[in-house]
């Protein structure tokens, strides 16, 4: 979903750019669904198989785009299918057209993983860890650290109006991490949503990659770990993910069992601000849509409720 202010890019904008900067010429441009802030098309021509990505200019948006890009290219060049970005003809990772940053990824075949079932857990806790350990560590401040984690002041006024229970919720849990020192955590390059659907296995290979960069950022590896075991469930169904990563060697001993409850409340805290804010600014497009973050509210405001 692109910024309302941004003009819309349409298939044949996006066909004149490859065509124009990446000499991708007659390409079959298709809009792909999803994209939270993002627009995607499948590309083809021929037996190439391709994905254009593209992020309204300006702002933190296009900032985390080209971070997302970036890292995706150093995983990739690591062994780990990641959706790296194909260069430009005059070697960029980007082009700009319409008031859009656009980008033309590597498409990476497979099939989504699957968060019930235990043996793509493993896949999914194996791959992360190893993505981790390409992107290697790095240090942080305890300011920046402890302001990372604090909700309330990241402009989420309309989902505190709305559900008066999520403000004293994420207090709470900005407290518990400021107990926790976060700047004691193995922080580094993070891919920000780890979810089953961004990891893509390899039929006949049997590889494991993980693409959709555009959450990317600078955190706490556990941040990524808690995201995969909320989505797997939680930590008693992701048992096998867990021991998966760990075996790895990806955090020092001790750290996920001192951190990943923190972590994991925050994850929880980020899903109820999210999904209020949408519900209380109208921005869910059906009725399925608003039925889903309802129910992703109740899931958070459970778990919130119970620590």
């Amino acid at each position: 979903m692109t910024s309302a202010s941004a003009p819309v890019l349409g298939r044949r904008d996006v066909a004149a750019a490859l065509a124009s900067h990446w000499h991708l010429r007659g390409a079959d441009v298709t809009p792909l669904p999803g994209g939270m802030n993002s627009a995607t098309w499948d590309v083809r021509r021929g037996t190439v198989r391709r994905v254009a990505k593209a992020v309204p200019c300006g702002g933190a948006a296009e900032e985390q785009f080209r971070r997302g890009l970036r890292l995706a290219a150093r995983v990739e060049a690591a062994g780990i299918p990641a959706g790296a970005p194909v260069p430009t003809a005059r070697g960029r990772l980007t082009a700009v057209t319409g008031g859009h940053v656009l980008a033309l990824l590597s498409r990476v075949e497979g099939r989504e993983l699957d968060g019930a079932d235990e043996s793509d857990t493993v896949h999914l806790g194996t791959t992360l860890a190893r993505v981790h350990r390409v992107l290697g560590t790095g240090p942080v401040e305890p300011a920046t650290a402890r302001a990372s984690f604090d909700l309330s002041a990241d402009g989420w006024d309309a989902a505190f109006a709305a559900r008066p229970w999520i403000l004293p919720a994420v207090t709470e849990v900005a407290e518990r991490l400021r107990r926790l020192r976060p700047e004691t955590l193995t922080w580094g390059p993070s891919h920000g949503d780890p979810a089953p659907e961004h990891f893509r296995l390899g039929p006949a290979t049997g590889r494991c990659g993980l693409i959709d960069w555009g959450a990317a950022g600078f955190r706490p590896r556990l941040y990524d770990v808690a995201t995969a075991v909320l989505d797997a469930g939680g930590p008693d169904r992701a048992r096998p993910l867990l021991r998966a990563y760990l075996h790895h060697d990806a955090l020092p001993p001790g750290e996920a069992e001192r951190a990943l409850l923190p972590l994991l409340d925050f994850r929880y805290a980020i899903n109820a601000v999210y999904y209020a804010d949408h519900l209380a600014r109208g921005r869910t497009d059906d009725a399925g849509d608003a039925a889903h973050a309802e129910a992703e509210l109740a899931r958070a405001r459970a778990w919130l409720s119970g620590r």
